[in-house]
């Protein structure tokens, strides 16, 4: 009996063991590549819209701006300013307001400090700050601090005794006690800075400000009021936490920066101090890194390091701006607020300031 003959080392089960295999036809092969390519294009356009509009390092750097900015200048004498002054808020004013549309300055102040506020810092290890001990309960802000006719007036060897050059009794203007001025007034002058104030004192009242005023970003230069007590660093690390969570609880989406302390001449001589804010500053960095979010990004400035800030050349007493350390500081928050939050451009460089 003769067998039929199959392919060579094939038995006829083995066709049958399975379905029989067809190529795929040019219409299921299209199909096919038509679907990837639309769930590719679906997730590339989730990952775009899904991106956070607040990060203060990818879209805000290019992002134009164009609705109404209000920003809130917060802290105390150097934010505030004295009769005479220009103040930091009257640079960057005029720097980005030819930039930015709808730009507001907001606060619930107006006026720089007239001489009768004024608390004189000690600029020597053994001086005592004019005015209570934070968490004295009384008032650390100007209306409730010594003023320095009551307690250690510079002409009578408080802050700024010496040979006249920083000397805290040469404040910027004349005018009368209970009278101050603007060397220029040509800016929006709404603030929240008052002399004498302390970090404490400002964190039990920023959530209101904010909720009252409504800014859209924070600027913020506080602490170095505090740091002339000894003070330990948890309770400042938890006061500055205070002090974003209260402003946040006013407005959930506002972004802020956090400047460090900048040096005083009281550093020089007093080891405890400088070593104070050499460790408060590092905290501000640990916080804002800690504490920013997609929805309300918290950025650092060092403003002494960027605008290489001097005391000598920088301030008029050892403490307080003078012009020169005016214009660095708002150079310094505006190359912040253009790189971190793409409100208007940097500041233009080289400064103009004395040789």
């Amino acid at each position: 009996m003769q067998f039929p003959r199959f392919p060579t080392g094939r038995h006829p089960t083995t066709r049958m063991s399975g379905p029989q295999r067809r190529r795929p036809g040019p219409l299921l092969v299209c199909g096919t590549l038509a679907l990837v390519l639309l769930i590719v294009g679906a997730v590339g356009y989730w990952a775009t819209t899904s991106a956070d509009p607040g990060d203060p390092q990818t879209e805000a750097e290019e992002r134009p701006v164009s609705d109404p900015q209000r920003i809130m200048l917060s802290g105390d004498s150097m934010t505030q300013g004295a009769d005479g002054d220009r103040t930091w808020r009257y640079h960057l004013w005029n720097h980005l307001s030819p930039h930015v549309e709808g730009l507001d300055f907001v606060g619930p102040y107006s006026e720089p400090a007239s001489s009768d506020m004024i608390l004189p810092v000690p600029t020597t290890e053994g001086e005592d700050p004019s005015g209570p001990e934070p968490g004295s309960g009384q008032d650390p802000s100007p209306t409730g601090g010594a003023s320095p006719d009551e307690d250690a007036s510079p002409d009578e060897g408080g802050a700024g005794e010496g040979d006249g050059e920083t000397g805290g009794s040469q404040w910027p203007g004349t005018a009368a006690p209970g009278e101050a001025a603007y060397e220029d007034p040509d800016f929006d002058h709404a603030h929240n800075a008052l002399w004498g104030r302390t970090l404490r004192d400002a964190s039990a009242s920023i959530g209101e400000e904010v909720r009252t005023h409504e800014p859209d970003v924070l600027l913020a230069m506080i602490g170095v009021n505090d740091l002339l007590w000894p003070v330990s660093m948890e309770e400042m690390e938890q006061r500055l936490r205070g002090y974003v969570e209260a402003a946040r609880a006013g407005n959930p989406n506002l972004r802020v920066v956090l400047a460090e302390v900048v040096p005083i001449a009281l550093a020089d001589s007093d080891d405890g101090f400088a070593l104070r804010v050499y460790a408060y500053n590092e905290i501000v960095r640990e916080v804002a890194q800690d504490m920013s979010t997609k929805a309300s990004p918290v950025i650092s400035l060092d403003v002494a390091n960027a605008e290489k800030w001097d005391v000598e050349s920088d301030t008029y007493d050892g403490t307080h701006p003078n012009a020169d350390g005016e214009l660095k500081i708002a150079a310094a928050f505006a190359d912040a607020l253009s790189r971190g939050y793409g409100i208007g451009p940097g500041y233009p460089r080289p400064l103009p300031i004395s040789p």
